[in-house]
């Protein structure tokens, strides 16, 4: 016999929502791992506590942002909307069925009154909750840098104000066959954002993400934005200070791209005894000065040619190679001129003026920390870590802009996109802080640990078995 339902709707219904909401949702789990009433002291003191209406309650509003990142939803207007009818997302801002869920133009208000202090208190209260139960040690750490679609459109660039050989400051009708720079345009919707990209690319209007993660757990300890155009290589010390002083750590390795291996930043991560992962920003970091000889003397900052004689210091090298302290030394022409070598030494380029030219050498002042590097580079384990950092630092950016909304700004203005990356990395930390895929992780270890057994069956050498076992569960 065929059934048919009939269905009465009822003037009441009693039910538990609780009840309603699975164990291994993952709501419910960020939900047991932190109290978010921390938010309403944070944010005490943006709220006349003697007059006025009681507002829209700070924790309800974080607790929508997180749903807002969490599932990628794509506005304000769409998550108060999905929250009316969501049971779990109701479930998770603590609203019952009678409750009415905050208009969507509250939350813009609410967002701009919070500021992005408050945000940044809410992130780093997530990552210390992941310090205290040990899932972060912060000893180890690793760096990246990824672009974020700013929320402007390259028609909306202008001439700079102070640009004074340009006079047109309408907007471009016509992309094609414009050219447009930094140092003479700026984007009038949003001028936070520059033109940015990399190599071989067209330039576009972008943001800069630079984050911090930790090496064992991958949590993100700081992700912190700049202007598109920025320079990562800029960024790792500073950055690295940051999470010292915010956090109490004491970072003891480093890992990063190539991006990052200026002979400075390699110097200062050895002096602070640091242990570096990060290549040399160029692969070719050049010969010795003794090769030629040549030497310099770092407390006088002269260079001595192979006859004994003192070369002064003429200027920084070209601003390309700035970053390592390429220092140009050069030789005046009269002591040239009676010397044996003059014909071997330093040899004349083709393009050279012979009555101006000097013989000139560049000198790169951390040529030592470099050749160090290069060396390194070639063992198993440098190898390994950046096999590591590859899948690490890359996988939480492709999480970011796959499944969070990383891939362009929602707002404008470098203050509203620190918020954004704020609230995404919060919300990929939370995940991890639930632990959302614990069986997934321990499958891969236990793989990892089988196959490490298999090759070293094969392969007696010890080192050996443990870089298979860095590139098999890493790469």
């Amino acid at each position: 016999m065929q059934g048919q339902q009939s269905y009465q709707p009822q003037l009441f219904t009693v039910f538990n929502m609780d009840a309603l909401i699975p164990k291994r949702h993952l709501l419910r789990q960020i939900d047991s791992v932190i109290d978010f009433g921390f938010v309403r002291e944070a944010t005490a003191e943006l709220y006349c506590q003697e007059n006025g209406r009681p507002s829209i309650d700070p924790e309800l509003f974080v607790r929508i942002c997180l749903i807002t990142y969490l599932y990628n939803i794509a506005s304000d207007r769409q998550v108060c909307e999905e929250i009316q009818y969501n049971l779990a997302y109701r479930w998770f801002c603590r609203l019952s069925l009678e409750d009415q869920v905050p208009d969507h133009s509250s939350l813009t208000r609410i967002r701009d009154r919070l500021g992005e202090k408050v945000f940044k208190e809410i992130f780093e209260h997530i990552v210390r909750i992941c310090i205290e139960k040990g899932i972060v040690k912060g000893d180890k750490i690793m760096t990246d840098g990824s672009y974020v679609k700013a929320d402007a459109a390259l028609s909306s660039m202008v001439p700079k104000v102070d640009n004074l050989n340009i006079k047109d400051n309408a907007p471009a009708k016509y992309i094609k066959g414009k050219k447009f720079s930094n140092e003479t345009h700026v984007s009038k919707t949003d001028p936070d954002c520059t033109l940015a990209g990399k190599v071989g690319e067209p330039k576009k209007l972008r943001y800069k993400v630079h984050e911090t993660i930790d090496r064992d757990s991958r949590i993100i300890l700081d992700p912190h934005v700049t202007a598109g155009s920025e320079v990562d290589g800029k960024h790792l010390l500073p950055r690295i200070d940051h999470v010292e002083e915010t956090f109490g750590l004491k970072v003891e390795e480093a890992t990063g791209d190539r991006g990052y291996g200026y002979g400075v930043n390699l110097q200062e991560l050895e002096n602070r005894g640091i242990k570096s992962f990060i290549p040399n920003f160029h692969a070719d970091v050049g010969g010795h000065l003794e090769d030629q000889g040549f030497k310099y003397n770092k407390e006088k900052d002269t260079v001595t040619c192979p006859e004994g004689l003192e070369m002064e210091f003429s200027a920084m090298a070209d601003s390309k190679r700035e970053n390592d302290s390429s220092r140009i030394f050069t030789m005046k022409r009269s002591q040239c001129r009676s010397c044996p070598r003059l014909a071997q030494c330093l040899p004349k380029p083709p393009d050279a003026k012979e009555q101006s030219y000097r013989k000139k050498i560049t000198v790169n002042l951390y040529n030592e920390i470099q050749e160090k590097t290069k060396a390194r580079e070639r063992s198993w384990e440098f190898k390994a870590v950046r096999g590591e950092r590859q899948w690490k630092m890359e996988g939480i950016f492709a999480e970011a802009k796959d499944n969070h909304g990383l891939e362009r700004a929602r707002y404008r203005g470098r203050s509203k996109m620190q918020i954004q990356a704020y609230l995404i990395a919060s919300v990929q930390n939370l995940k991890r802080l639930a632990g959302y895929l614990p069986a997934i992780a321990a499958a891969l270890q236990q793989s990892a640990d089988a196959a490490v057994e298999v090759f070293s069956s094969i392969f007696w050498r010890r080192n050996s078995a443990l870089s298979f076992k860095f590139y098999f569960f890493y790469l």
